[in-house]
């Protein structure tokens, strides 16, 4: 029930405004089966749901302050673990800078990104978003001195570009635009084909958000500069 209503609150909160879902939809976007949220719904709605039947931005809004409500005291606790564990992630992070810093004054560019690269292993799930984005960023970096395999480079690219994502607004996908921007001639000239092949995926994983933000022109422009097109 947790996942349903965190799953449910993101569609809710980044929809436009007015918009309404069909009972698949609603499905869909939380992973959900149709029978289960045809019976989440009627149960915090204290109506019957048909199948077919279509859930206005009103009665989405009134379900899911239903669903909360009732599930506070297990929201709370979920958040104070989720909490626990970033400020866990937090202090861990500023080891493991340190450490990347002192080896690079050694010039052991190698053994730095590995001290970063495993970080991020076991830590990716707890640490916020920015910071994921600032070691995606120094991973690409220490990767092209210490010349790593374009495969460990490449996911570098995609975590960086799903943190931009996370935010959800014009901002993120600008930013989501200005990191592919930043390492797209690394990787067209690294392998030829594999990189484009790969900056083409990753880009094509722009393109509903930069439909939704009107940012056509942009993404064109970016996809010139970097002569994917």
């Amino acid at each position: 029930m947790l996942e349903f209503i965190l799953e449910f609150e993101r569609v809710l909160r980044t929809s436009q405004e007015g918009s309404s879902w069909n009972i698949t939809q609603v499905a869909d976007a939380t992973q959900s089966s149709i029978p289960k949220v045809v019976d989440i719904l009627s149960d915090a709605l204290n109506r019957e749901i048909e199948v077919h039947e279509t859930i206005s931005a009103i009665d989405a809004s009134q379900a899911l302050k239903f669903l909360k409500d009732r599930m506070q005291p297990q929201l709370i606790a979920r958040q104070r673990r989720l909490d626990a564990n970033r400020d866990k992630a937090i202090q861990a992070y500023d080891l493991a800078m340190e450490k990347s810093r002192v080896l690079q004054m050694t010039k052991s560019w190698r053994n730095a990104y590995k001290t970063l690269n495993y970080y991020v292993g076991r830590y990716e799930h707890d640490m916020p978003t920015d910071l994921l984005l600032a070691l995606c960023n120094e991973c690409l970096r220490l990767g092209i001195k210490s010349e790593a395999n374009m495969q460990e480079m490449s996911q570098w690219l995609r975590k960086g570009v799903l943190a931009c994502l996370k935010g959800q607004s014009v901002e993120a996908t600008e930013d989501a635009m200005d990191f592919i921007d930043c390492y797209g001639e690394y990787f067209k000239n690294g392998t030829p084909d594999g990189g484009r092949r790969l900056l083409g995926s990753v880009l094509g994983s722009l393109r509903d958000p930069v439909i939704n933000y009107n940012l056509i022109s942009e993404y064109d422009s970016l996809l010139k500069q970097i002569n994917i097109v």
